[in-house]
């Protein structure tokens, strides 16, 4: 059995995860949560519910029937279990433990990928997750409608290298600026938000707590022009200049509006505070935004986020955050692997050859 789960392509993607590396208060709690289930382990509950997760399995019932495969079995020395065993043992997880799986993983990418203020883009944004109205009551966030929205700080490095960094949960109903001071939290790093997080003495306090920021005005907003600057000579770029936001009530600082017409004739302007940047390079800062959206779809349409499997808000965090330490988990098999192919081709692979040997898995991953 070890020598089977040491091949496993499953095995090598599960690997990343070292439970004895948490802080005391983590292993304590999984010590006491063994306790209680001498069947099902937190590591075989992390196992099922992470497979469940990227199998895309669509109620407790699926995953509890999957166990029918006998290399699953092996994996997590689960035999079998009923749906109603495998609700009550996910909802006991403590989403603080998870969290802090997700950093210990998220420190080993850190690690290998080295992102600098230079070399580096923090992109910020906002997805809401439907409920069951009838399922999730303390969700409401209308009338007929419930929901938690996920609050995301992706790290984009390049084309080929991207990653979730730091994330938070509310319901459905929470403003996306609130949860902004949450999310920037490195000085001297530089944040690309869409214009809902536009806030003129949140963005003020950024630029004097040393963060830089790119981000869309609003039709709105009022624009005092202090000084014409000279422009990147693309064609694309209308104007470059020096500006003051808002009216009475609050001006901010003095930043930089970039006006951009796209390819179909539509204006874009980006308010920013990097002035070292050129024009064309704020504008393609701003571009970049696209990847995180990707990312949102990815994850609700190929990652079981349009299923929960819980009724409770602790299993609908913990569903989430396991959602997020899937993608770090396949993320550092691209870093390990050096591979061209995206982490999107990776999981493919990974779905088709999950408990082939982890030879079969990685081949298909070599640089070409």
């Amino acid at each position: 059995m070890d020598k089977y789960k040491t091949n496993s392509a499953f095995n090598k993607w599960f690997s990343a995860i070292n439970l004895e590396n948490l802080s005391v208060c983590a292993k304590q709690f999984i010590v006491n949560y063994n306790s209680y289930r001498k069947k099902l382990s937190f590591e075989a509950v992390l196992k099922l519910f992470l497979y469940a997760i990227n199998e895309e399995k669509e109620s407790l019932r699926d995953l509890s029937t999957s166990l029918i495969n006998e290399s699953l079995q092996l994996e997590t020395d689960v035999t079998t279990i009923s749906h109603t065993q495998l609700s009550r043992a996910f909802n006991a997880l403590d989403s603080s433990v998870l969290e802090e799986i997700f950093q210990r993983l998220l420190e080993k990418v850190h690690y290998q990928t080295r992102p600098t203020k230079r070399n580096s883009l923090y992109l910020i944004d906002s997805s809401t997750f439907s409920l069951s109205l009838k399922r999730h009551k303390w969700a409401t966030f209308r009338q007929t409608k419930s929901g938690v929205k996920l609050h995301l700080n992706y790290c984009y490095m390049d084309d080929t290298t991207m990653y979730p960094t730091d994330f938070t949960l509310t319901n459905a109903r929470e403003h996306d600026v609130n949860q902004l001071p949450l999310l920037v939290n490195k000085p001297e790093a530089t944040y690309v938000f869409d214009r809902g997080y536009l806030d003129f003495e949140k963005m003020d306090q950024m630029h004097w707590d040393g963060y830089f920021f790119v981000t869309r005005i609003k039709k709105n907003t009022t624009v005092r022009l202090i000084e014409t600057l000279e422009k990147s000579p693309e064609k694309e770029i209308l104007r470059d200049e020096s500006v003051r936001l808002g009216s009475k009530a609050y001006v901010t600082t003095l930043l930089r509006l970039v006006t951009v017409q796209d390819d179909t004739g539509r204006v874009f302007q980006f308010i920013t505070n990097r002035m070292d940047c050129t024009s064309k390079e704020i504008a393609d800062m701003y571009h970049a935004r696209w990847q995180i959206e990707l990312f949102f779809k990815h994850i609700k349409q190929h990652m079981t986020s349009k299923t929960f499997f819980s009724q409770s808000e602790q299993g609908v965090q913990n569903q989430l955050i396991l959602t997020m330490i899937s993608a770090l988990l396949t993320f550092l098999i691209k870093l390990e692997t050096k591979t061209v192919k995206s982490v999107f081709q990776i999981k493919r692979f990974f779905r088709y050859l999950l408990f082939q040997p982890v030879e079969c898995w990685l081949e298909k991953l070599i640089p070409t």
